[in-house]
C-alpha cells in the first residue's frame, strides 16, 4: 500500500471524524478536530493514499517545549501495515522542527497494540492513573525526549 503523511487541513475534518468513529469508543467532537487543525498550539497530521483518501490521523497539542499526543487512529482495514508507525514518526519530526523537546501521552492499559507502537517508537512509561478510564481501566503515562 502506498501512502503519504502530511499536515491535516480543514477539508480533512469529515474524513478524520469517520476515522474517529471507526475506532474510538468516545470519539472527539467536530469542534475538537477543527481546533487541532486551526489552533496555533495544536497539530493534526494525516496519512493518506494517492487518491487523497485519509486513512489515519494523529493530533497533539503543545506549549513551550512540551507536547502531548491526544489521539492516533487508523482505519481498521489499514491497521497492522505500518501506517500508525509512519504517522507517529512524521509527527515526532514535525514537533521537533517546532522546538519540542519532550512528548507525553497516555494510553489505556489494555490497548496492547498502541502500547507496542509507542514503546517501539521510543516512549517509556513513567507512571499510571488507576481506574482513569473506569474501574479496572488504568491509564499508562508515557514520555519521549526528542
Amino acid at each position: 500500500m502506498d501512502y503519504k503523511t502530511g499536515l491535516a487541513v480543514i477539508t480533512d475534518v469529515d474524513s478524520i471524524m469517520k476515522i474517529e468513529s471507526s475506532g474510538i469508543a468516545h470519539p472527539w467532537t467536530r469542534d475538537s478536530i477543527e481546533a487541532l487543525i486551526n489552533d496555533e498550539n495544536k497539530i493534526a497530521m494525516k496519512a493518506f493514499l494517492d487518491d487523497g483518501s485519509v486513512v489515519a490521523y494523529v493530533g497533539a497539542s503543545y506549549v513551550l517545549d512540551e507536547a502531548e499526543i491526544g489521539n492516533i487512529c487508523v482505519l481498521p482495514e489499514y491497521r497492522g501495515m505500518g501506517v500508525g508507525k509512519s504517522l507517529l514518526n512524521a509527527l515526532m519530526d514535525e514537533l521537533k522542527s517546532r522546538g519540542i523537546l519532550t512528548v507525553f501521552l497516555e494510553v489505556e492499559s489494555d490497548n496492547t497494540n498502541a502500547i507496542a507502537l509507542y514503546e517501539k517508537a521510543g516512549f517509556t512509561r513513567y507512571n499510571s492513573r488507576k481506574d482513569y478510564y473506569g474501574e479496572g481501566r488504568d491509564a499508562m503515562l508515557y514520555r519521549r525526549s526528542l
